[in-house]
Order: structure tokens, then C-alpha cells, then sequence
């Protein structure tokens, strides 16, 4: 429960409210109990609930890049990103 509540505080506009959760796991727990877990897992993880993506490069690269100004030289390079995501073998290298 706790870990849904944080990644849809991270990933959404209007995350849902903690008591709607609650009623969802049928109340299985209190709200005392979800937030200290909460606490428990963010200062685990020492706050880093992200990591930089190899797009978040691309696009500073583009802002820096004369020759990535234009859209469709853009665009094929971030298509070329997905498509590396997606194969094993390149996981071995850093994003950026």
C-alpha cells in the first residue's frame, strides 16, 4: 500500500488520497502504520526514488546541439533511445 501510495505521489498530477487507499485495502491498516512506512521507505532509499534516463540526456544534448535543434534529426535520436531500452545487452551502459 505505502509503496503505491509514493509512486503515485511521484508519477501523478492528483494522487489519490490516503483514505481512498485505505478503503481500497479494506482498512487493513491505519494511517499511522501507511505513513511511517512511508518514512521508512524514502529514508531507506535515502530520498532517491529516480534515476536519470538516457532521454533526460538527449534532450539537454539537444538543447546544447546545434544539429539536434531540428525536429526530425530529434526525433529519430529519441526513437533510436527507446528502441535501445527495450534490448538487454545495452543495459550494461550508463544513460548517458
Amino acid at each position: 500500500m505505502t509503496t503505491l501510495l509514493i509512486s503515485t505521489k511521484y508519477e501523478e498530477i492528483y494522487p489519490p488520497e490516503l483514505r481512498d487507499l485505505l478503503a481500497v485495502s479494506e482498512n487493513k491498516f491505519t494511517r499511522t502504520q501507511v505513513l511511517e512506512m512511508e518514512r521508512q521507505i524514502l529514508v531507506g532509499l535515502d530520498f532517491k526514488v529516480t534515476s536519470p534516463s538516457g532521454y533526460r540526456f538527449l534532450q539537454r544534448f539537444r538543447r546544447l546541439s546545434t544539429d539536434l535543434n531540428d525536429d526530425e534529426v530529434f526525433f529519430y535520436a529519441q526513437f533510436l533511445l527507446e528502441i535501445s531500452l527495450l534490448e538487454a545487452s545495452f543495459l550494461k551502459f550508463k544513460p548517458s
